[in-house]
């Protein structure tokens, strides 16, 4: 019987699109679960350490969601066990003009961003 835990391992962002947080340090691409039904899509992402003024969401004109987040944690001395690596996050998603970009309701609570973008009225 082993005694390591197996960690789940976060994906870097590439060096250019970390670049784009305007720091230094290391970011990571976040968890996401994506619902879709006939009225809208959601994006549930996985953001450990963000407050709500530390997310920036963006669409620009190629309909690219862009979410930026800046993570407020420190590493903690002496850690045991550490189930995530401490850093800034960076994701982007394509959308389709289906959506209404203009309309995006979002919420941050306990780490978890939930993105609502309804579709154009027809």
């Amino acid at each position: 019987m082993t005694t390591d835990l197996e960690k789940r391992k976060k994906q870097e962002v590439s060096s250019t699109a970390a670049e784009q947080l305007n720091h230094s340090g290391i970011a990571y691409s976040p968890d996401v679960d994506i619902y879709v039904s006939e009225d809208e899509i959601v994006f549930i992402v996985d953001l450990p350490g963000v407050s709500k003024g530390d997310v920036n969401i963006q669409v620009d004109e190629n309909n690219s969601l862009i979410i930026k987040a800046k993570n407020g944690q420190k590493l903690l001395d002496g850690i045991s066990m550490q189930q995530y690596k401490i850093g800034d996050y960076y994701r982007i998603f394509q959308t389709s003009d289906d959506y209404d970009k203009e309309k995006i309701k979002a919420s941050l609570e306990n780490g978890l961003l939930e993105l609502i973008i309804p579709k154009k009225e027809s």
